[in-house]
């Protein structure tokens, strides 16, 4: 069954649902209901933002290392690879 919905009053709303082996009723006020949305918006901007940040920093300094010709451990084991093979040449 769906939940239904009630006015209690003005400022109330009341949500009936159905939960196994137990019935649930839960008032809600909508203004504690739109400070709650508010809240997490902002909660939420702010959780964005910082990610935002750390992602530009780290952009950042993954380009200083392309700028100063930093190497990440992948870089150089194939280049050591490739030298190698050079050096040595598979015999047939």
């Amino acid at each position: 069954m769906e939940p239904i919905y009630t006015k209690v009053d003005e400022t109330t709303l009341k949500m009936t649902a159905e939960v196994p082996v137990e019935q649930k009723e839960t008032t809600y006020n909508l203004d504690f209901l739109r400070q709650q949305e508010l809240d997490i918006l902002k909660q939420k901007n702010d959780f964005v933002e910082a990610r935002n940040a750390e992602l530009e920093e780290v952009r950042n300094l993954i380009a200083k290392c392309e700028e100063l010709g930093v190497k990440s451990s992948l870089e150089i084991e194939t280049a050591k690879e490739i030298t190698l093979e050079e050096v040595n040449p598979i015999i047939k």
